[in-house]
């Protein structure tokens, strides 16, 4: 069962806050551009705007990991006593963009919870991510209250994976690199990996400036986004401040469809 708010979440949305206040001061420090040049072009609106919606991960060589029917073959069998992972779960996040010219800068932060899988055996598994991209885009059609764009987001990222086994036992210091497998049989209470990846997401935006009155400046910023996640490199992984060998590539990937809600708005030329 998937907790709509775990601690894990709340450490990760205290990192978040640190983009959210560079988002706030970027739009405060960059005037709101007119809405029209005079040449038909209709200049897009500023955005910061909150995100939700849903993630894959490439979990396709992480659960053989856990699977391992080669160990029941062993005398005696033995098994890793944890259960494959889901490769889906909600994610949401913030970002926003400014106006120079056609061009939108931005940034985006994003968090999702994948979710914890609990065996017979008394174990636990939960996968999390978190990313940060910077983000260009480009108004290819744009209107009074509305810009449709294309756009390219380039970041980094963060995997976690945390194993509970309720019959485990704290583990020694390490004095040498494990492998990942090593990991998952050693029978330690918790043990927690962190992976980094890179993050690249091509996509398109569309976005509506809902207005109470047409003399109004600043209003709601309702809409969707569509991309997908690509990931050029291999996860690196880490445990207890050491590398870790044999590990499996686990990132995000697939397409991916979010509900924009927001603020936004433009400053008219007097």
């Amino acid at each position: 069962m998937r907790p709509l708010l775990s601690s894990a979440f709340v450490r990760n949305l205290r990192h978040g806050r640190a983009v959210a206040a560079a988002l706030a001061c970027l739009c405060a420090a960059l005037p709101l551009r007119a809405q029209s040049d005079g040449g038909g072009f209709v200049t897009p609106f500023t955005s910061v705007f909150i995100s939700a919606g849903k993630l894959l991960m490439d979990v396709s060589a992480l659960n053989p990991r856990f699977e391992r029917p080669d160990l029941l073959a062993l005398n005696p069998p033995q098994r890793t006593g944890f259960d494959a992972i889901s490769n889906d779960g909600y994610s949401i996040g913030i970002g926003g963009y400014t106006p120079v010219g056609r061009v939108l800068l931005g940034g985006e932060w994003h968090y999702s919870d994948i979710g914890e899988e609990s065996s017979s055996f008394g174990k636990t598994n939960r996968l999390e991510t978190n990313y940060a991209m910077a983000t260009v885009g480009f108004a290819a059609f744009t209107g009074w209250r509305w810009t449709f764009y294309p756009f390219l987001g380039i970041g980094v990222g963060n995997v976690t994976l945390t194993l509970r086994d309720r019959n485990g036992v704290p583990q020694a210091p390490l004095t040498s690199d494990p492998s990942f497998d090593q990991i998952v049989l050693s029978g330690a209470d918790v043990a927690k990996l962190s992976g980094s990846y890179v993050m690249v997401q091509p996509g398109l935006g569309f976005d509506y400036l809902a207005l109470r009155q047409n003399a109004d400046h600043m209003g709601f910023v309702l809409g969707l986004r569509f991309s997908s996640a690509i990931s050029p490199n291999r996860t690196t992984w880490t445990y207890g401040g050491r590398s870790v060998f044999g590990a499996p590539d686990v990132a995000p990937s697939g397409v991916m469809l979010r509900v924009v809600f927001g603020i936004g708005g433009f400053r008219l030329v007097q």
